[in-house]
């Protein structure tokens, strides 16, 4: 029997793709501003989270990835998937397989001082300022951590920055759209937002992918507010059957900045949204989100709340529909540092459970280090109240209905903060499209 030395563990197949794929793709971008090989170092380390990694404990990546596709190159095979925003009259960046598509694109119309550059075009050019996206992307050590992040910055070939300028207003909305060619492929994308002092985004990211293939889609996003700067930003994800989804946003709040974030979770085998966010003085944070699950899928909502200053106001909501042989988890934390004092946050996790071999899981946190705060969490796990199905039956309406209101008026916290009215229809369209092909259920 073979045995290993402390500090040596054994590789496990999707590691060894990844470790198979980056020798080779180091070489492709051989020579620009972009320290891969450090972040590769940094996750080769540490190797694909484990259960017994606090953060991936209901989530173990080293078990649920038997392997990895190969990491994608640019494409031009067409691309299709519901084009959930089309009424919107949102400027357009579309990627496929992760890399950018001009001709599936409109970036016009955002105004004076909003400016989208694609990372691949400074990759390009070797342009200096990709540099700063080699280091550090958070000043949190909990993202610094993460090997998912550190996996993501070592292969990433392409995704947007975005300058909004001190004071300057985006004129519409910008669509950030993430599909697939139907190639079994691992997709990575960075982008980077940065929205100035008093200026004012909004963001509408969509991914989809079709079923039967075997995809990995990774996004990083760091998304930087000045002072006083204001973004919102609606992330809908609906991946195929085969696809695992590793989503992380890195948020820097600063004084008096708001953000108010929506995710919509509807599909993909394996999903895992992460949030870093760090807020500054008097700054405000509000996100919410809603995850629909069925068959054996599993989808992991994770968040990282830090207070690092006086007066900053958080608000979590999440909400869970799980059918089937699904699994919903929710991990929260809020931290409070100690010069953070005045500090209010509010977290609450809600699962509705529609099998008997759903799961849904919760840990939410509290890190207080601070004396002058007003901070509360829950989390509740729960099965559509068959009295009140039954009285709504009692008055004529037929059972599938029924399971439709209730659902959805469950998830109405989360559908109905979503301020763009014609944003929030298109979800609630496509979530009442989820409940019905669940049929009759009784």
């Amino acid at each position: 029997m073979e045995i290993l030395a402390p500090t040596e563990r054994r590789r496990t197949r999707a590691e060894t793709d990844l470790e198979t794929a980056f020798s080779s793709f180091v070489e492709t971008y051989s020579g620009d501003v972009v320290d891969r090989a450090g972040a590769f170092a940094r996750f080769s380390t540490a190797g694909l989270p484990h259960r017994r990694v606090e953060a991936y404990h209901f989530t173990d990546l080293r078990s649920m990835l038997a392997s990895a596709p190969v990491p994608a190159a640019p494409t031009s095979r067409s691309a299709g998937g519901a084009d959930l925003f089309v009424g919107l009259g949102a400027a357009r960046a579309v990627f496929v397989d992760g890399f950018f598509r001009a001709d599936l694109s409109d970036l016009s119309g955002l105004g004076d001082g909003v400016a989208v550059t694609t990372i691949a075009a400074g990759l390009a050019a070797n342009d200096p300022a990709l540099a700063a996206l080699g280091g550090r992307v958070s000043a949190d050590p909990a993202v610094e951590r993460d090997p998912l992040v550190a996996l993501a910055s070592a292969f990433y070939g392409d995704g947007l920055i975005v300058r909004v300028a001190a004071g300057a207003v985006a004129a519409r909305p910008l669509e950030i759209r993430h599909l697939s060619s139907g190639a079994s492929v691992s997709a990575f994308v960075r982008h980077a937002v940065v929205v100035g002092e008093g200026a004012s985004i909004e963001v509408i990211e969509s991914h989809e992918s079709p079923d039967g293939v075997e995809i990995h889609a990774h996004t990083l996003t760091e998304l930087t507010l000045a002072a006083g700067a204001k973004a919102v930003w609606l992330d809908r994800q609906r991946e195929g059957d085969q696809a695992a989804r590793f989503s992380t946003l890195a948020v820097d709040l600063g004084k008096r900045a708001a953000f108010d974030h929506s995710v919509v979770t509807l599909g993909a085998k394996l999903a895992r949204t992460q949030i870093f966010a760090r807020l500054g003085e008097a700054a405000d944070l509000s996100t919410r989100g809603a995850t629909l699950v069925k068959g054996r899928s599993h989808a992991d909502a994770t968040l990282v709340v830090t207070h690092a200053e006086p007066h900053a106001v958080s608000r979590e909501l999440y909400k869970s529909a799980v059918d089937g042989e699904a699994v919903s988890v929710f991990q929260g934390r809020i931290v409070v540092e100690k010069k953070a004092q005045g500090t209010d946050g509010r977290m609450g996790a809600h699962a509705v459970l529609l099998s008997d071999r759903a799961e849904a899981k919760a840990k939410p946190e509290l890190e207080i280090f601070a004396d002058d705060v007003a901070c509360a969490h829950g989390a509740t796990v729960a099965e559509i109240d068959e009295t009140l199905k039954f009285y709504l039956m009692s008055r004529g309406i037929p059972a599938a209905e029924t399971d439709k209101l209730l659902i959805r008026a469950f998830l109405g916290e989360v559908t109905d903060a979503i301020g763009s009215e014609g944003a929030r229809e298109a979800i609630e369209a496509e979530i009442d499209g989820w409940i019905d092909a669940r049929g009759d259920r009784t």
